[in-house]
């Protein structure tokens, strides 16, 4: 009797280990900045009279919100690492306050990027892609989810794995140590 308690006991403390750890994990924030959103500062300096407000990838288009004080011309080239050779895509927009950007860009490697020409001055922009296999950014909650899903997994099979014992139904022999 004191050995299914103890093993009971052994069982349910592992299980609460990975919800412990989960909550020990660090809070994650991510702000997430849609193009639609007007944007005050635009920070980045191309020329005296061209600025970058943003940079996005969405859906295989790189999205671009450019500001300039002037009507420029500027011409936004894809800009990736190849492997092979290929056509890369190029095409002329008027810049006029703020404007946004919309060109398709294929990415190679994971890797995508533009660059932005006035005529004399070529700035490259770095453009994020997310992963495959794995996407977005995780939070706090999500690292106590999986730790509370791992601890209940390993729960529910040593609980099997102990009854079958206990009641006879394993077949294989016992270890004592």
């Amino acid at each position: 009797m004191f050995s299914r308690f103890f093993l009971i006991a052994v069982v349910l403390v592992a299980s609460l280990s990975g919800a412990v750890a989960a909550q020990d994990a660090p809070n994650a924030t991510a702000e997430n900045s849609t193009v639609g959103e007007q944007v005050n500062t635009c920070s980045e300096e191309i020329t005296p009279t061209l600025r970058l407000c943003s940079a996005d990838y969405v859906d295989g288009e790189a999205v671009l919100l450019l500001d300039s004080d002037t009507r420029d011309r500027v011409t936004v080239t894809e800009a990736v690492a190849l492997t092979q050779s290929r056509e890369l895509r190029r095409d002329s927009f008027i810049v006029d306050g703020k404007t946004e950007i919309r060109m398709r860009v294929q990415p190679s490697n994971g890797r995508a990027g533009v660059t932005i020409d006035d005529g004399t001055t070529l700035y490259g922009v770095p453009l994020e892609t997310t992963s495959t296999i794995v996407a977005g950014p995780f939070t706090a909650s999500d690292a106590q989810a999986a730790g509370l899903g791992g601890g209940a997994g390993v729960a529910v099979v040593t609980i099997f794995l102990v009854a079958k014992v206990v009641y006879g139904r394993s077949e294989e022999p016992e270890r004592l140590a």
